[in-house]
């Protein structure tokens, strides 16, 4: 039976894109396209791993992570997170003489961090930028639960 992976994006191409290279690649991926639901069809079909993206409706990636680290039944699934971080800093770092008042979001992902270590709650096995490079993606899933 193939190893499942819950792809978890409130981008329904994302969704499908990757859901179509895991499955190439001999995974049974299952789609979810916002954290509310995500959450749910982890605890129905409690997948091998997750993909999460981080900024969503209804329920943040951080949320959702959160709410999986402190349920006993699926704080072990491992997680990749999905962040568009990278890109959306170098546009901020090139408006930053322009604005000067911006929110460095390195700050807000630290927060989140911190928080979820407050919470006893540790980090993502892994995180990868967005636009997501599906070789980089399968590479890192086997890594993680192998095939």
């Amino acid at each position: 039976m193939p190893k499942r992976v819950l792809v978890i994006d409130d981008d329904a191409n994302t969704v499908d894109y990757l859901s179509l290279a895991l499955q190439r690649n001999g995974y049974e991926p299952i789609g979810a396209r916002d954290g509310k639901e995500g959450f749910e069809k982890a605890a129905e079909c409690r997948p091998d791993l997750l993909v999460l993206d981080i900024m969503m409706p209804k329920k943040t990636g951080w949320v959702v992570f959160r709410q999986l680290r402190k349920n006993q039944q699926l704080k072990t699934i491992p997680v990749i997170m999905l962040t568009a971080v990278s890109s959306v800093l170098e546009e901020q770092d090139g408006l930053a003489e322009e604005e000067p008042e911006f929110q460095d979001l390195r700050d807000l992902l630290r927060k989140g961090i911190h928080h979820m270590r407050e919470d006893g709650v540790e980090r993502p096995e892994a995180f990868i930028d967005k636009p997501v490079d599906p070789e980089e993606l399968v590479l890192k899933v086997r890594e993680l639960i192998g095939t």
